[in-house]
């Protein structure tokens, strides 16, 4: 797919490795400090931009080229006369270009003092309308923060609570750049600029909140992009547009056929939630397999929903049809009744060549399944600690490395994996990777899964790809639910609640 997924342009994201292949590539055009340079001017420009009338700096620097560029920033506020100090927690003497522009900034007049001596004169009213820069490690940090870089985090992010606007330069200050994993202590920035191109770390996980807004300066290197690691669909993308279209000579049958297969007792709404997600996301005819005792809940609230109770007669010739797909897992439980059901209709998928969406305690029974071969297109969805347990392992090391863990998962299984987290990571057996969403605190309640999952067996019948169906189901997902939440407000909006925004 490159750099557009179903017709919605997508932004290349690097790691750590490809960004340095980058940096030498444009060192052999441009002098190393000319780019340094470029960089304090894009991040002087973006600061601006964003709050026109600050007058007060304070940049928090380290001793490599990342704090070279909050070095070269600070002198150009110099030059411009704006008030500006440089707090430097360098820890040994500077080398390169990183010496430069410390040189260049005395030669300014820019006042520098250790951190430990700067960080006393400032009392906690005196951060109105003053902006803080995280100069400190960028793409180079290494997990965990030292002592000595703790305390600077700390008292930048303490400088934001008593109201300094807080920028990160490259990447905030505790982020890992390659998995956007973080501990405790990390920089949250109102802004981060990000240089050459954007890495992992800066959508990733916490990495993704700490950020802020998240803007690129390319400084050049655009002409010389090697394959990027991943691509991100952000999901304003979806403002204009939303997934599944359709032509107005349209009829039911070009949309597919999603049966969602779940709803053990007191799970019943799991499942009738995932169905009526599938119909409202467009599948042509949609089709619940569940407990007997639900079915005049699913039929009162979505009546174009096919509602049969488990052990029907002739229940899998009227559920499977032509191009349909199965969403096994919401609701399922995990007692024997879901344990048959998981089992016969995988079976059954596998002979008909229908796609599944395995979910939930659908997760769970293939975990408990030692050998299974899904059909082609199929798509599992774990969070994270359905993830651990079919790893086996636990959920930290998932969140040190989600994308290795995503991938592991995917060629495990040869199909299409949507590894849900605070932003969420799609990708295939192939290698193929995509990040799509934001933080969205809405979606932190039960159902939210079951919804995704009956909205991503409704892309899965409309396209043709299940890399393609699930990027874009999680960015639909996501999409609405932030509308909701603006709406309803984040306690008060529901996950059925989301299904209401899907066209907006």
């Amino acid at each position: 797919m490159g750099e557009s997924v179903g017709g919605y342009p997508v932004r290349a994201l690097f790691d750590v490795k490809t960004i340095r292949t980058i940096e030498q590539q444009l060192f052999g055009i441009f002098d190393s400090f000319e780019v340094m340079a470029q960089a304090a001017n894009a991040l002087y420009k973006r600061i601006f931009q964003r709050w026109p009338q600050v007058q007060r700096f304070i940049v928090v620097v380290g001793g490599g080229n990342n704090g070279g560029d909050g070095l070269l920033f600070a002198g150009l506020l110099q030059e411009a006369g704006y008030s500006v100090r440089v707090l430097d927690c360098a820890l040994k003497a500077r080398q390169g270009d990183a010496q430069k522009a410390y040189e260049l900034a005395l030669s300014k007049g820019v006042v520098c003092q250790r951190f430990a001596d700067g960080v006393v004169q400032y009392a906690d009213n005196e951060f109105d309308n003053i902006v803080v820069v995280d100069a400190l490690l960028g793409i180079g940090a290494r997990l965990p923060l030292s002592e000595e870089v703790v305390k600077s985090v700390q008292w930048m992010n303490d400088a934001h609570a008593c109201g300094a606007h807080l920028v990160a330069v490259d990447i905030a200050t505790g982020v890992d750049s390659d998995t956007g994993y973080a501990e405790q202590n990390v920089v949250m920035a109102d802004l981060t600029v990000s240089m050459l191109q954007l890495k992992l770390g800066n959508v990733l996980g916490k990495g993704g909140i700490a950020s802020g807004e998240l803007v690129l300066e390319s400084l050049g290197s655009s002409s010389m992009l090697p394959e990027p690691t991943a691509y991100w669909l952000e999901v304003e993308r979806l403002d204009y547009r939303s997934p599944c279209p359709r032509q107005k000579d349209s009829h039911k049958g070009m949309f597919g056929h999603v049966t969602v297969i779940g709803g053990d007792y007191g799970f019943g709404g799991a499942a009738i939630m995932a169905s009526e997600a599938a119909a409202k996301a467009g599948a042509g005819t949609v089709g619940l397999l569940t407990r007997g005792e639900h079915l005049s809940a699913s039929l009162s609230r979505n009546p174009n929903v096919m509602a049969l109770a488990s052990g029907t007669e002739s229940c899998e010739q009227r559920l499977l049809r032509n191009h349909s797909t199965l969403v096994i897992g919401p609701g399922l439980g995990r007692a024997s009744w879901g344990k048959a059901l998981f089992e016969n209709w995988l079976a059954l998928a596998v002979t008909n060549e229908c796609p599944v969406v395995l979910d939930a305690d659908g997760l769970f029974w293939l975990a408990q399944t030692e050998e299974v071969v899904l059909p082609s297109g199929s798509v599992l969805t774990p969070h994270l600690g359905e993830a651990g347990r079919l790893l086996g392992c636990p959920v930290d090391d998932i969140l040190k490395d989600p994308v290795v863990a995503s991938l592991t998962l995917a060629k495990r299984y040869s199909c299409t994996v949507v590894l849900k987290g605070t932003t969420t990571i799609v990708s295939d057996e192939f290698g193929s990777v995509y990040v799509a969403g934001r933080p969205e605190p809405m979606l932190a309640k039960g159902g939210s899964g079951d919804v995704l999952s009956g909205m991503l067996g409704a892309c899965l019948a409309y396209y043709s790809s299940s890399l393609t169906a699930s990027v874009l189901a999680v960015a639909w997902h996501n999409h609405a639910a932030g509308l909701s939440a603006r709406a309803l407000g984040e306690h008060r909006a529901q996950p059925c609640d989301l299904l209401d925004y899907i066209d907006r």
